[in-house]
C-alpha cells in the first residue's frame, strides 16, 4: 500500500513538473518608443519623439522635464511654509520673523511699485560721482561684492590642480547677452534677440528718466562696450578646454601686465589677500585693461548704469520687471510671467 502511494505521489510530481511554466519576460515594457524612427539614425527621437511631440510646456515655464516634476511639490511645500511664517506673529529676532518679513517684503508689490527705481539710486549716484579709473573700479568692486559681477567675473573655489585649497578665480564677464556669438551672428533668430536686447536697454534708460532719443543713444553706447568685451571672449566650445582655462598667475606679474587695472588694489578691495590668482580667460582682462584707457569715462558711466539697472530690474517696480520679461521671453520662449509667489520661491 505504501509502495503504491509513493509511486502515485512520484507520478503526480513528474506530471506537475512537466506542465509548461510561463517564462518571465526578459524585456521591460516600454511605451512611447517611436517605431517609425530608426535608432541608428536618431536614437534620441526614437526614444523620446512621442513625448517630445505631445508634452505641454506651461505658459509660465521655459521648459519641462523630470526636474520640473520633482521640484514642483517641493516648491508648493516651501511656498506654504513661507506663507505661514509671513502671516504669523513671530518672536522678534527669530529665524521665523526674519524669513517671514523677507518673504512679505517681496510679496508687497504695492510698496515695490511705489518706490520705482529708488533702491538703485544710491548706486547710480556713485556712478555719477566717478572722476577717474580708480573711482570707477571702486564702484565695480562694491557691486561685485554685492553679487553683481559686472565687468569682474570674480569667485573663489577649489584649485583645479590642488583641490585641497581654494584659489581666487577671474572669468570673462561684461556682456548682457548669453554669450559672445550673439553679438556677431547675423541670422534672423540672433537679429531678433539683438533687437529685443537693445530695446530692453533703451527702456531701462527711459524708466530711469531719460527721453527716448537719449535713451536710444545710451543703449547704443552700452551695447557697443559689451560688443568690445565680446571680441575677447572665448566661445562656448573653447570654454570646454579645462587646461586652457587654468592660468595661475602671480599678482606681481599681473600688476606689470595690467597697470591700469591695478590688481593689488583691486584684490584688496575684494578682500582677497593672495599672491596668485587663476585668470581663466586672460584675453578678457587684457581687453578690459586696454578699454579702461580707451573708453571715455562718460561712456563707462552709461554702461555701468545700464548694467546696474539690468541686474536689479526684476527686483524693481513692475515697469522694470515687465521690460526684463519682454526681453527674456525672446530668449526662452516663455509666454507669460510666473505668479509672484512662484518667483519668490
Amino acid at each position: 500500500m505504501n509502495r503504491i502511494f509513493r509511486i502515485s505521489l512520484a507520478l503526480m510530481i513528474v506530471n506537475g513538473c512537466s506542465e509548461p511554466v510561463e517564462k518571465a519576460s526578459t524585456h521591460a515594457a516600454i511605451t512611447g518608443i517611436d517605431s517609425t524612427k530608426k535608432p541608428g539614425d536618431n536614437f534620441f527621437m526614437y526614444v523620446n519623439s512621442t513625448w517630445y511631440d505631445s508634452a505641454q510646456i506651461p505658459a509660465s515655464q521655459s521648459g519641462v522635464g523630470s526636474y520640473s516634476f520633482l521640484n514642483f511639490p517641493q516648491r508648493i511645500r516651501l511656498q506654504g511654509i513661507l506663507d505661514s511664517v509671513s502671516k504669523a506673529k513671530n518672536a522678534e529676532g527669530s529665524l521665523e520673523q526674519k524669513v517671514g518679513d523677507f518673504y512679505a517684503s517681496g510679496m508687497d508689490t504695492a510698496t515695490i511699485n511705489k518706490r520705482g527705481y529708488d533702491p538703485i539710486k544710491p548706486i547710480l549716484a556713485k556712478i555719477d560721482a566717478i572722476t577717474d579709473v580708480p573711482s570707477l573700479l571702486k564702484v565695480v568692486i562694491d557691486e561685485t561684492k554685492s553679487d553683481n559681477s559686472g565687468i569682474l567675473g570674480f569667485s573663489v573655489g577649489p584649485d583645479d590642480k590642488q583641490s585641497t585649497v581654494n584659489i581666487v578665480q577671474f572669468y570673462q564677464a561684461g556682456i548682457g547677452l548669453p554669450e559672445r556669438d550673439y553679438y556677431f551672428k547675423t541670422d534672423d533668430n540672433t537679429a531678433t534677440v539683438q533687437k529685443a536686447y537693445k530695446q530692453f536697454l533703451t527702456e531701462l534708460f527711459v524708466l530711469m528718466g531719460a527721453d527716448s532719443t537719449t535713451a536710444g543713444k545710451n543703449a547704443s553706447i552700452a551695447y557697443e562696450i559689451e560688443k568690445q568685451f565680446a571680441t575677447s571672449h572665448r566661445t562656448n566650445i573653447e570654454l570646454r578646454d579645462v587646461k586652457a582655462n587654468y592660468n595661475k598667475l602671480a599678482v606681481a606679474d599681473l600688476s606689470k601686465k595690467h597697470p591700469i587695472l591695478g590688481w593689488v588694489s583691486l584684490l584688496e578691495g575684494l578682500g582677497a589677500k593672495v599672491d596668485s590668482v587663476n585668470i581663466a580667460q586672460p584675453g578678457y582682462y587684457d581687453k578690459l585693461n586696454s578699454m579702461l584707457k580707451s573708453v571715455p569715462l562718460s561712456d563707462w558711466k552709461i554702461y555701468l548704469k545700464s548694467e546696474v539697472a539690468m541686474h536689479y530690474s526684476n527686483l524693481l517696480s513692475q515697469p522694470f520687471a515687465d521690460a526684463s520679461f519682454a526681453y527674456e521671453k525672446t530668449l526662452s520662449g516663455q509666454s507669460s510671467k510666473k505668479p509672484r509667489a512662484e518667483e519668490m520661491t
